[in-house]
C-alpha cells in the first residue's frame, strides 16, 4: 500500500494546481476574438474543458470524474488522427526531398565515394558502445537509404523482423503494429475526416502529383504546401497535447483534492487565475486582463518545487487488483504525474506472450492492408513507405558484415543521381550531428 498517503496528494495537488493555472493562461490566453482559425472539435474541446474547469471550481470532484476518463479518450483519439496526418505528410516530404537536386541548382555535390561513405557508416555503428544506440542509429541509416525492393522481399523483410516479438508481451507487437500501420498510410486513410478540409485537399493534391512529370514550379509548389501543412499539424499538435495535460491536472486535483493539505495564497491565486479565464472565455473576451496577469508571479517556482517534492516520495504499492481505493488513486497519479500525458489509465497487462500464431495473423492482416496502398502509390511514395516502416522494425541482421553488404548494394543499386546523392547527403549530416569525423 502507498505510505502517507496525505502527503503524496498534498504535494500532487499543489504541483497540479500550479500547473494547470501557468498552462490554463497560456492555452486560453492566446486565444484569437472568436476563436478564429481553430477547427469545430477545437472549438467543441474548449468549451467541453471549460464546463469541467467549473465543475471543479464548484467542488464538485464527482461530476469531473465520472466524465473526465471519456473526454481524456476523446483528445486523444483526435492526437492519433492529427499523428496519422503527419506520418502521411511525411511521406511525401521524404519522396519530395529526395527529388530536390533535380530541380535547385544551388545545392553542394556530395564529396564521398559510395565504398568511403559505407566503411565510416560502419565505424560510426562501432563508435556508439552501447547496444541500444547502435540499434537506434542502424535504423535511421535504413531509413536515409535509397530502397529498391520488391514487395515479396519487402514483405519477407517486415515478417522475418516481426518474428522477434515471438514470446514477448504482447503490448509490444501491438506498438509496433500501430507505427507499422502509421508510417504506410493506412492509418491516414483510415482516420481521414471532414474535420480537415484543408489537409485532406493538400493530401488530394500530392497524391495526384504526377512525380515523372514534375516540373520545378509544381516541385516547389507541392514542397511549399508540405511545408505549411506541416506547421499546420505542428500547432494542432502543441494545441491538444496542452489540452490534455490540462485535463490531467484536472484530474489530479479532483483526485487528491480531498486529502491535500493546501497553501491559503498559492489557492487563491490559482483560483483566481482559473475563475478569471473561465469568465474570459465565456463572454469571449480575447484579451487578459493587468489583474490576471499580474497573479501569475506568486505562481512563479511552485510548480518546480512541489515536482521535486514528488520525485523525493517512495511509492510501495501492492500487486495491482490487491491493494485498497488508496493504492488504485495513486497508481492513477504516477501515471498521470508522468510525462506522457496521453498514457492510457487502465491496466493493458494480462494479455500474455506472444504466440507464432498471433505473429502470423498481425503479419497477415498488415500486407492485406498494404496491398491497396501500395496499389494506389507511385514508386516514389511505396518506397517511402518501405523505408519508414523498414525503421520501425527490430533489427534483423545476423551480422555487422551482411549489413555493410546491405548499405553498399542499396547505395549502387539506386540509379537516380539526385535520390543517390541526397540520400548521401543525409547520412552525412547524420554522422556529423553526432560528432563523428569521417576517416
Amino acid at each position: 500500500m502507498v505510505h502517507n498517503w496525505k502527503r503524496t496528494a498534498s504535494v500532487v495537488y499543489g504541483c497540479a494546481a500550479a500547473r494547470l493555472a501557468l498552462n490554463m493562461f497560456l492555452h486560453f490566453g492566446e486565444l484569437p476574438a472568436g476563436h478564429a482559425g481553430k477547427t469545430d472539435t477545437q472549438k467543441e474541446f474548449d468549451r467541453r474543458y471549460m464546463e469541467l474547469s467549473g465543475w471543479y471550481l464548484d467542488g464538485d470532484y464527482v461530476r469531473v470524474l465520472e466524465t473526465i476518463d471519456d473526454f481524456r479518450g476523446r483528445i486523444r483519439q483526435e492526437m492519433e488522427n492529427v499523428v496519422a496526418y503527419s506520418d502521411a505528410l511525411q511521406i511525401y516530404e521524404y519522396v519530395l526531398k529526395r527529388m530536390e537536386r533535380r530541380f535547385e541548382d544551388e545545392i553542394d555535390p556530395v564529396e564521398v565515394e559510395g565504398e568511403a561513405l559505407t566503411g565510416n557508416l560502419m565505424r560510426y555503428l562501432v563508435s556508439a558502445e552501447d547496444v541500444n544506440l547502435q540499434n537506434q542509429r542502424v535504423r535511421e541509416i535504413l531509413r536515409q537509404l535509397p530502397v529498391r525492393y520488391t514487395r515479396q522481399k519487402y514483405f519477407s523483410m517486415v515478417h522475418d523482423a516481426l518474428t522477434t516479438y515471438i514470446g514477448s508481451d504482447y503490448t509490444g507487437l501491438e506498438e509496433v503494429m500501430y507505427l507499422l500501420r502509421s508510417g504506410s498510410l493506412i492509418e491516414y486513410f483510415r482516420r481521414r475526416n471532414g474535420g480537415y478540409e484543408h489537409l485532406n485537399t493538400v493530401m488530394e493534391q500530392l497524391r495526384a502529383i504526377s512525380f515523372k512529370d514534375l516540373t520545378k514550379e509544381s516541385y516547389r509548389q507541392a514542397r511549399n504546401q508540405v511545408e505549411e501543412a506541416g506547421e499546420g499539424l505542428l500547432a494542432l499538435s502543441e494545441r491538444f497535447s496542452s489540452l490534455q495535460e490540462m485535463v490531467n491536472d484536472l484530474y489530479l486535483l479532483c483526485l487528491t483534492g480531498r486529502d491535500a493539505v493546501r497553501d491559503a495564497a498559492e489557492e487563491q491565486s490559482v483560483r483566481a487565475i482559473l475563475e478569471g479565464l473561465r469568465d474570459q472565455f465565456e463572454q469571449g473576451d480575447p484579451d487578459i486582463s493587468d489583474e490576471l496577469s499580474d497573479l501569475l508571479p506568486r505562481l512563479e517556482g511552485v510548480q518546480e518545487e512541489y515536482y521535486e517534492k514528488y520525485q523525493r516520495l517512495s511509492f510501495r504499492q501492492e500487486e495491482p487488483g490487491q491493494g485498497d481505493e488508496t493504492d488504485r488513486l495513486a497508481a492513477k497519479v504516477e501515471i498521470l504525474m508522468s510525462t506522457s500525458p496521453f498514457a492510457a489509465l487502465e491496466d493493458s497487462t494480462g494479455q500474455g506472450s506472444v504466440t507464432r500464431e498471433d505473429m502470423e495473423k498481425a503479419a497477415a492482416q498488415f500486407f492485406a492492408e498494404l496491398e491497396p496502398v501500395f496499389a494506389s502509390c507511385q514508386k516514389p511514395v511505396v518506397r517511402a513507405i518501405m523505408a519508414t516502416t523498414l525503421s520501425y522494425l527490430p533489427i534483423s541482421f545476423h551480422s555487422p558484415d551482411e549489413l555493410q553488404s546491405h548499405i553498399r548494394n542499396s547505395l549502387e543499386c539506386c540509379t537516380d543521381p539526385a535520390e543517390k546523392a541526397t540520400c548521401m547527403e543525409l547520412l552525412l549530416q547524420m554522422m556529423e550531428m553526432d560528432g563523428y569525423e569521417l576517416v
